[in-house]
């Protein structure tokens, strides 16, 4: 693992606090690297109702802002939506139009990292055909890979809170991704390994670094929870062993950034306490990460 990951937290609630100028400040100003731009999840945002040109100029303004204040865009999220609607070819269709413009919107905040879920033909909570399930996937993300290579982007395949799905645990996302590469000749498949989902699926998250590994772990979604909810809580407010997950990570030499996907309470209002609260979240990010 490098001696200082950099430290990187989902923008979108800084973002709707104290919009895109105001955020970067905010972010530097509380000892933070850099952003997980998350507004690429939700196709019903602002972002995506007017044209390309619109689509980039925003994407650029915030690629812009961000570097005036010394940080950089390293990964984002793909579209989502819950319940999945993957059903049928006319939803996979539009499920690619959405994920292969959230590619160029990568491409133009310069971020390499995109982070999408797999499709869920069948739902969040079943899989009527596990192998049709994968043949499913395969081919959408055999086709994906073209647009995200073409933009020299990575896709990271997500660990998720679904355990009846097949592509789900860190194992069988490292297994889907190392298939994909193959399949595609390339290494533009990658592994983000989210904590949360993990422990809600009674799966150590320092396991799951080890099962992953190097070469495939890019990415990361961190955050706590009780191991019966997907609660997304600040590291130490849950049930995750903090410590081992540390160790793994510089076990295998982890070298992506350290990125968390939990905020401060939204309820904490604008001022000092929330200005103090930052600060420590980005500290905390520095000592699991054990930057010297």
């Amino acid at each position: 693992m490098s001696d200082n990951l950099k430290i990187c937290i989902e923008h979108g609630p800084w973002l709707r606090r104290y919009g895109v100028e105001g955020s970067c400040k905010q972010l530097k100003a509380a000892g933070f690297d850099g952003l997980d731009y998350t507004e690429l999840c939700d196709t019903n945002l602002p972002l995506w109702q007017g044209g390309e040109e619109d689509f980039k100029a925003c994407l650029v303004e915030m690629k812009n802002a961000a570097e005036a204040y010394g940080l950089a865009v390293y990964q984002t999220h793909g579209p989502w939506r819950f319940p999945p609607r993957d059903y049928t070819e006319e939803d996979r269709a539009e499920r690619f139009e959405a994920f292969s413009k959230a590619i160029r919107g990568t491409a133009y905040l310069g971020s390499r990292v995109f982070i999408i879920h797999c499709l869920m033909p069948y739902g969040a909570q079943a899989c009527d055909d596990r192998d049709e399930f994968i043949r499913i996937n395969a081919e959408f993300f055999e086709k994906l890979a073209k647009v995200a290579i073409e933009y020299g982007v990575e896709i990271h395949i997500e660990t998720l809170p679904f355990p009846r799905l097949p592509i789900n645990s860190a194992k069988e996302c490292a297994d889907f991704a190392k298939v994909m590469n193959e399949r595609t000749n390339s290494n533009v498949f990658r592994v983000c390994l989210d904590t949360g989902h993990c422990n809600f699926c009674g799966e150590s998250p320092a396991d799951a670094v080890r099962i992953i590994g190097r070469e495939l772990l890019g990415s990361l979604h961190v955050h706590d929870n009780d191991g019966h909810a997907d609660q997304h809580k600040i590291p130490g407010c849950g049930t995750i062993d903090w410590n081992a997950f540390s160790d793994a990570l510089r076990e295998i030499g982890y070298e992506g950034v350290f990125n968390f996907e939990t905020s401060v309470s939204r309820d904490i209002p604008n001022g000092d306490e929330c200005d103090k609260a930052e600060r420590e979240l980005a500290d905390l990010g520095h000592k699991l990460a054990k930057n010297n």
